[in-house]
């Protein structure tokens, strides 16, 4: 399918357009795709023979009724263990991870293409490939299947079933950090942490569980993962301005390190892949509030303020 046929601003709406603009700016030409890419892009690669699609959502929910052409369906839950360790969204053994990324076709040399519903979720799988050594050759579709749909993509009924890929984990251990690596580094002005949840989990308000304190990391930046996007309805990625001022809001430098955090590990992964998209040595606190909040012996700080 050539996009070019149905490319109609009316339709795809400005934010659309915005993400061909990101892909420009991440990528050093048409066949390096950087870790956003549009549904134009899409369009015009999705049937190179080193692309692979990967759908993910939560089955459990129910299967996805459309998908891209090509697409592999990949569970999220496959990729964010539910209860491990305690907690309620960590990432599953490296061997485990292996499996289920060449069962969905994945190999070391493969251009991987995220799609879904949900940012977050997408971000998910990014964030998992990157800390097993395969960021660098993983994109996200910006704005998911609205994106797509937006633009009158082709769809199907059902995923596609294909061989096996080879993949083979190149882990990055540095990515993930602790409960006791931020404690720290709690005052370092080189360390930004950004909290990815709403205002009420912020502040304590609601603190997203009856066994967690109410507060937020001392220092830590709200940067609420949605207030990123367009919405729910249209959810790329606002402009480059926009984005650096947030990040530059939570005092974030290019010679420091970005830690993200939620509660579970699901929304920060988002932050997390945005933080790589612009540049940032991103490390990413999988626990999250989930185990912080729990601790009596972490502090916090509750309300609006930082500190």
């Amino acid at each position: 399918m050539k996009l070019s046929r149905c490319w109609n601003p009316t339709r795809a709406g400005a934010a659309l357009a915005l993400s061909v603009l990101f892909f420009a700016a991440g990528a050093g030409h048409a066949q390096e795709p950087g870790i956003l890419v549009s549904a134009e892009w899409l369009a015009e690669h999705r049937e190179d023979p080193d692309v692979v699609l990967l759908h993910v959502a939560m089955g459990m929910r129910g299967m996805p009724a459309e998908v891209i052409p090509g697409s592999r369906f990949l569970e999220y839950h496959d990729i964010a263990a539910m209860e491990r360790n305690g907690l309620s969204t960590e990432l599953p053994p490296v061997a485990d991870l292996e499996a289920v990324f060449r069962a969905a076709g994945v190999s070391n040399d493969s251009r991987v293409v995220v799609i879904g519903e949900r940012g977050h979720d997408m971000a998910r799988v990014f964030m998992t490939l990157d800390y097993l050594g395969h960021g660098d050759r993983t994109s996200v579709l910006d704005g998911g299947m609205a994106a797509w749909k937006a633009a009158d993509g082709a769809l199907v009924s059902e995923a596609s079933q294909g061989a096996a890929g080879d993949f083979k984990a190149r882990v990055r251990e540095e990515m993930l950090v602790s409960a006791e690596w931020i404690q720290e580094r709690l005052g370092d002005p080189t360390v930004t942490l950004i909290d990815a949840r709403p205002e009420v989990e912020f502040t304590g308000e609601r603190p997203g569980g009856e066994a967690l304190r109410g507060g937020h990391i001392p220092g830590a930046y709200n940067l609420y993962w949605v207030d990123l996007t367009h919405g729910t309805d249209m959810p790329t990625l606002k402009t480059l301005d926009e984005v650096t001022a947030r990040f530059d809001q939570a005092g974030a430098s290019k010679d420091g390190i970005v830690v993200n955090y939620c509660l579970i590990g699901m929304r920060a992964s988002y932050t997390y892949m945005i933080s790589r998209h612009l540049g940032f040595d991103a490390r990413f606190y999988d626990a999250s509030w989930d185990e912080w909040g729990a601790r009596d012996d972490l502090p916090l700080v509750e309300g609006r303020d930082r500190d």
